[in-house]
């Protein structure tokens, strides 16, 4: 029978460009979910999950000695009350703000967007980092009239940004069903008739169709095998902007913008994180 009345708590550390790895690693060993802590000075990344079995988490922390596990234990707690009780606005980029639901604010910029959404069941609320990479980076292009196309758009929230900042169509892509009704709850939220999101990978588009604007949040190893379908879908001139990278991926995706007709026009970084904008030179 499972405790309900304590967690057990494991808190460890590796090195900043390991986290991904050791995300993985602890995701297949059988942790549910893993915390990022706040960031330190040490150029470690510091984490911890929890367990509702004392034999289960040090089952997991024997298996990973490198990380360094302190084991603690701690009352538990309504998570979803402690969630909805200490939720914030998020300020994703400097002209887009996200606010959950059920938490009141308008911010001082009037020229500011506020859009108000739950992850539920998809990701996306804006405070993470390749989030906030992709909304700073959307800034940096003129989005009226402009056709778009945002890649694994999980809540919505890069799409209802640029269809705010003046976008003619903003289509996002989704593979997994379970995200739709979130997505189509959070655009009617937001007082949008339809959230134009399709589900499927990018041969849902029939051939010629082409954006002004692409962008793609998503690790690296999931955008290498779409990279060339991506490219066709980007109209002469368009603008593609790339989230979910790490920093040591740079050297690699800008060669691979070389070899695509890309040029680098701006980028992003925080902390491991890394976003690029990048045009395309007129198509033959």
């Amino acid at each position: 029978m499972q405790n309900t009345e304590t967690w057990y708590k494991a808190e460890g550390d590796c090195a900043t460009d390991e986290f991904e790895l050791a995300s993985y690693l602890l995701f297949e060993a059988g942790v549910a979910s893993l915390e990022e802590l706040d960031p330190t000075d040490d150029g470690r990344t510091h984490f911890c999950f929890y367990a509702n079995e004392r034999l289960e988490r040090d089952r997991i922390v024997q298996q990973f000695p490198q990380y360094h596990f302190q084991v603690s234990e701690e009352a538990a707690l309504d998570w979803v009350q402690a969630f909805r009780d200490n939720a914030k606005p998020v300020q994703v980029s400097p002209h887009l703000w996200v606010r959950p639901p059920w938490v009141d604010f308008s911010p001082e910029d009037p020229d500011a967007i506020v859009l108000e959404l739950e992850a539920k069941t998809a990701f996306g609320t804006g405070e993470h980092d390749t989030t906030q990479g992709s909304a700073n980076l959307m800034e940096k292009i003129d989005l009226r009239e402009k056709m778009v196309l945002d890649i694994g758009t999980g809540t919505g929230i890069l799409s209802m940004f640029a269809r705010r900042r003046g976008a003619k169509l903003a289509v996002g892509t989704e593979i997994d069903p379970v995200t739709l009704p979130c997505i189509a709850e959070n655009f009617e939220r937001n007082g949008f008739e339809k959230s134009d999101c399709v589900l499927g990978y990018l041969d849902v588009f029939r051939s010629g169709v082409q954006f002004d604007v692409i962008v793609c949040n998503m690790f690296l190893r999931e955008f290498l095998p779409m990279r060339e379908q991506v490219v066709k879908l980007l109209a002469s001139g368009g603008k593609l902007v790339l989230a979910g990278l790490l920093l040591t991926e740079k050297d690699f995706v800008l060669q691979w913008f070389q070899e695509a007709g890309l040029t680098m026009e701006g980028e992003y970084s925080s902390r491991e994180w890394w976003s690029v904008l990048g045009y395309i030179c007129e198509k033959k």
